[in-house]
């Protein structure tokens, strides 16, 4: 029998020095407090990122004003069943769009995650990348029918959910105030359309509006269940 750990893959971005970052964010960096090779103890690191930098989840108070914050995420979000739909879309995300994979999969239902590849993941490393603007994010209109199909997870490949020109609070707004959770940036580079299961966790911040997450996803047995 596999051990339990074997067959997941790691969809995380990796947090580095100089990674893109949200346009007028501080750069990501670090600080060295203590050295081996100067003669230090130990080696002791200060870390200076947006929590929303790479592969992160949203608090409901990173828009809301009155949402919780990233120690009150229930531990139950980011762990269970989820699909990965591959989205081909031109600009942002319609209502079409999602249409579109529902009749040539089945139906959401309530209570399921949902992660988006779009065109973003064919890009390459983008976390390496001068930031684009014209990344395919989540329109508000296809952020209302995510609501109405009462979803509880919905992930994208990019730094945001909603598009950078046009509709990125009232996308954001659309889904924190419908209680759909929102986990950014996910590397989806090496994965294809399916059910997969996944954990996924935050960091447990007192107060943030976001955190960076490390997401695993393994193949789930009921692939392919219409």
């Amino acid at each position: 029998m596999a051990d339990w750990y074997e067959g997941w893959t790691d969809v995380t971005y990796p947090i580095f020095e100089g990674m893109t970052g949200w346009p007028g964010q501080p750069e990501t960096s670090y600080d060295t407090l203590s050295c081996i090779h100067c003669g230090d103890t130990a080696r002791v690191s200060m870390l200076h990122f947006s929590s929303h930098t790479g592969t992160h989840m949203d608090a409901p108070s990173h828009f809301l004003a009155e949402g919780i914050d990233m120690a009150r995420v229930p531990i139950e979000i980011g762990l269970g069943p989820m699909r990965i739909a591959e989205i081909d879309c031109k600009a942002a995300v319609t209502p079409e769009d999602l249409l579109a994979y529902e009749g040539r999969t089945r139906p959401l239902e309530p209570g399921e995650r949902l992660i988006l590849r779009t065109p973003n993941s064919d890009k390459g490393f983008w976390p390496h990348k001068p930031f684009d603007e014209d990344y395919h994010g989540i329109g508000p209109a296809a952020a209302k029918l995510i609501v109405e199909r009462r979803l509880l997870l919905i992930g994208v490949d990019y730094l945001s959910v909603g598009p950078f020109h046009e509709g990125n609070p009232q996308t954001h707004r659309a889904l924190m105030g419908g209680n759909v959770w929102i986990i950014e940036g996910v590397d989806l580079r090496k994965i294809t359309e399916g059910d997969y299961d996944m954990i996924c966790l935050p960091l447990k911040l007192a107060g943030s509006d976001g955190s960076p997450i490390r997401i695993l996803i393994k193949p789930a047995a009921r692939q392919g269940i219409k």
